[in-house]
């Protein structure tokens, strides 16, 4: 046996070891969602003030769904202390519309908050991003809190949260219920996320039955299956690693892997966000405050309630998007040199987890084709081994499908199945187009623009 394939069977078993992990975390992140939303429904004590939400919805060029977002969020607050605002952006303005014609957003929200259903903020800047938005919401939400217990309200300053959404985001409507439950319980943490499910949302129109039309349909539908099983795998398990819900050495050896949360479902404490408000101009802000929380080494606490999101309804406007969101981890170096960066060796193991990640991800262009090479034309060993990590694999999508998955007739949700390597594919070539994006000097900056009939 050559060395050539002695690295191979070592690389193919290495790489069956690592997805047996993944496997292990889709289990546990659906246990950890399980338990979490029965236990949510024993009694619930709180001493002293309850806490404040304001649920902050930054927008850009959301003009035709914005009604039914506030729709959404207004039945959600019922109960809590809480308000609606909503940003919009003098970038909007200078950009123009977006594909479509899309209608200036800023004239629908004005007619919202007119109506008394929301608070709307302006952001004045047009080169500010979502994060100048946040930022500029939560020195609003804090002056509100500030003239509050001036007047003598019954209300507390630590105990106020701004909580990000996007036009997109449809949460449980007992969402605020998960977060002050888990508030309570963990008094001393400042973040809080809530992940998400992600399905695909169908334009309006009926979808025709050609392959010709219908194979793109299918491939954009299981994107939707891609990130949810990176949700069960990934986000939630490296999250739970950081809680007080593990071993306190399990806890110290997993502050060193980079853990990210969402700019969507993510509750953090006004107090946390003066002292350290999202990182202004950032293209891919949640990634950059993820980094920043990490090297501090603070707990991101997840909520066992999920947002539920949409991805992109084509193959190609999932490419872009992850081209775009490749930029996020692969800023690394950026994040390690930010100056709010708390520094030393957590933070270069931290810039070496996104590495990793930025490498795992480009690998997702070339593994289906190789997997197919090594069972094809491969000696008996890595035929063998190929064909346990392939089972592997796909029991993560299997169990993610049978979890996560948006209900369906049977056929679709096989379809969904069977399409996903061609997504796994064409997410790694997303990476790579993001990787020529950072090496041309590119940010990222940008946004997925809804497709509308």
């Amino acid at each position: 046996m050559s060395s050539f394939d002695l690295a191979l069977d070592a690389a193919l078993l290495g790489l069956t070891a690592r997805h047996l992990l993944v496997l292990r975390g889709v289990w546990r992140s659906h246990r950890f969602l399980s338990r979490g939303q029965a236990a949510r429904h024993q009694p619930m004590d709180i001493l002293g003030p309850r806490p404040t939400f304001y649920v902050v919805l930054p927008v850009l060029r959301e003009a035709p769904i914005i009604g039914s977002t506030v729709d959404h969020f207004e039945a959600l607050l019922k109960g809590h202390r809480s308000a609606i605002i909503v940003v919009t952006t003098a970038r909007e303005v200078v950009e123009g519309a977006g594909p479509g014609g899309v209608a200036d957003t800023v004239p629908v929200v004005e007619e919202l908050a007119r109506a008394g259903r929301c608070v709307h903020l302006h952001y004045p800047d047009p080169n500010g991003l979502k994060a100048d938005q946040l930022n500029f919401a939560a020195d609003r939400c804090r002056a509100v809190q500030r003239a509050d217990v001036g007047h003598g309200a019954d209300v507390s300053s630590s105990q106020a949260f701004l909580v990000c959404y996007d036009a997109d985001s449809r949460p449980p409507l007992d969402s605020l219920d998960y977060f002050e439950y888990a508030i309570v319980g963990h008094p001393d943490v400042d973040v809080f996320h809530q992940s998400s499910r992600f399905e695909l949302r169908e334009p309006p129109r009926t979808v025709s039955r050609s392959p010709v039309s219908w194979l793109p349909h299918m491939i954009a539908d299981s994107g939707a299956l891609r990130a949810n099983r990176f949700v069960l795998g990934y986000e939630i398990p490296r999250l739970l690693n950081r809680s007080t819900l593990v071993s306190r050495v399990k806890r110290k050896l997993s502050s060193c892997v980079y853990a990210h949360v969402t700019g969507h479902g993510l509750c953090v404490r006004l107090s946390l966000l003066a002292a350290l408000p999202f990182p202004a101009r950032s293209p891919l802000e949640d990634m950059h405050y993820s980094f920043l929380l990490g090297s501090r080494n603070l707990s991101m606490l997840p909520i066992p309630s999920l947002d539920c999101a949409e991805v992109p309804a084509s193959p190609r406007g999932q490419v872009e998007q992850a081209a775009r969101w490749f930029v996020g981890p692969g800023r690394f170096r950026r994040y390690l040199h930010d100056r709010r960066t708390e520094p030393g060796l957590r933070a270069w193991l931290l810039a070496a987890s996104a590495l990793a990640i930025c490498i795992e991800w480009l690998s997702c262009a070339a593994l289906p084709v190789l997997l197919v090479v090594f069972i094809v034309g491969g000696g008996g060993f890595v035929r063998v081994t190929t064909a346990v990590f392939v089972t592997v694999y796909a029991a993560q999508i299997v169990a993610t499908e049978a979890y996560l998955g948006a209900p369906a007739p049977a056929g679709r949700r096989l379809a969904r199945l069977l399409a996903y390597p061609v997504s796994c594919l064409l997410f790694g070539v997303g990476g790579v187009i993001g990787a020529g994006l950072l090496l041309r000097g590119r940010t990222g900056a940008g946004k997925t623009e809804r497709q509308h009939a």
